[in-house]
């Protein structure tokens, strides 16, 4: 007798709509210290939950068909991904001080999340069919290399170095996952090491005194120090248990920038201490964990990497953004997944789970076969 085929995998689904609940509360929160409020709730806030709504329908859709169909359409949709790059750097529209958005009348959206998911599936594509065993060498890797490159400089173009970082770690990590002779590992080491100083030449004056604020930010606590200064203030104030719901000092008042996206972690740990913190990175590390099983026990190449490019994806944003907000790693605009406002990140989230699903319910109906 055959054996069922599961409907969904509710160790990675439980988590993530768990998460969308403390993301929902912790950004209401956030948006009622904001201008533009109706009723005392802010439109952004509005606008999320119906994201969010979105994002469920796209989940479930992308869950339901196979996620091999994406095999075919990976170099079209990169390619479709780098065009609309490009048009944004011409005609996007500016905030923040970068040219990252791309206005249809009724909505905006970032290319640039596309850019990371698209890189995802045409890296899986790659080493799908391009298979080395005893791992890749320099000459190997040259197509995949440039593939990274081209949406990586594309969007330091913009300039969104937050992305860009993300894009590029995205990159290497699979490169890594999918195997390299040492001899290459090591000549990517020293050359990173080589290139890495002459970073600081290509870098805006805003992002390099961002990392100098990072070393010393209290050299100037009321410039470009002053984001990291306020982030830490939040999340020392919150203590075990925090200030209270609703009742953070730090967004409500306005001290914290960005508390809506890029510090909303700081948000959360001020009104609900480190007890609520350790819950959301409790269920950031169920879905992680989950991704890496579902990766593990893929029954085509396709699938493994792809699973593993899109836990890695959501991990290194996880991790840099959640390093921002405490003061570890300097701030570089990343948002944090599921919980910061923004609406391509959150559906481009949404469907990349809805994927991982698809992948685990494929591989019991690839035993059944």
């Amino acid at each position: 007798m055959k054996r069922k085929t599961p409907l969904l995998d509710y160790n990675l689904l439980l988590p993530v709509l768990l998460l969308i609940i403390v993301s929902i509360v912790n950004l209401y929160s956030a948006t009622m210290g904001m201008q533009g409020k109706a009723n005392g709730v802010s439109p952004l806030f509005y606008k999320q939950l119906l994201w969010f709504f979105i994002g469920t329908v796209a989940l479930f859709v992308f869950a339901s068909i196979d996620y091999r169909m994406l095999k075919k359409l990976s170099m079209v949709l990169y390619g479709a991904t780098i065009l609309l790059i490009m048009i944004t750097i011409v005609k996007g529209r500016t905030a923040y001080g970068a040219q990252r958005w791309l206005s249809l009348g009724f909505f905006s959206f970032q290319p640039s999340e596309l850019a990371k998911f698209a890189l995802l599936l045409v890296l899986a594509n790659y080493f799908d069919e391009h298979w080395i065993e005893n791992g890749y060498t320099i000459g190997s890797l040259l197509a995949p290399i440039i593939m990274i490159l081209i949406p990586f400089l594309l969007i330091i173009k913009q300039p969104d170095l937050g992305t860009a970082i993300i894009i590029l770690l995205i990159g290497a990590s699979i490169i890594l996952f999918s195997g390299v002779k040492l001899r290459t590992f090591l000549l990517f080491l020293v050359a990173f090491v080589t290139i890495l100083p002459l970073g600081w030449h290509f870098m805006k004056g805003y992002q390099k005194t961002r990392l100098v604020a990072f070393v010393d930010p209290y050299k100037d606590p009321l410039g470009s120090g002053y984001h990291l200064l306020q982030s830490r203030i939040a999340v020392g104030s919150g203590k075990l248990f925090g200030v209270g719901y609703l009742k953070g000092t730090q967004s409500h008042l306005n001290f914290l920038p960005e508390s809506h996206t890029d510090f909303i972690f700081s948000v959360l740990a001020e009104e609900w201490g480190f007890a609520g913190c350790v819950v959301v990175i409790a269920l950031f590390a169920f879905i992680l964990f989950e991704g890496l099983r579902i990766s593990r026990y893929a029954k085509d190449r396709f699938g493994v990497v792809l699973a593993f490019g899109i836990t890695i994806s959501i991990f290194l944003q996880f991790f840099i953004n959640i390093g921002m907000s405490t003061g570890i790693l300097p701030v570089v605009g990343i948002t944090l997944p599921f919980m910061s406002y923004g609406g391509t990140s959150v559906l481009m989230f949404m469907i990349e789970i809805g994927i991982l699903l698809s992948i685990y319910i494929r591989k019991f109906r690839f035993e059944e076969m």
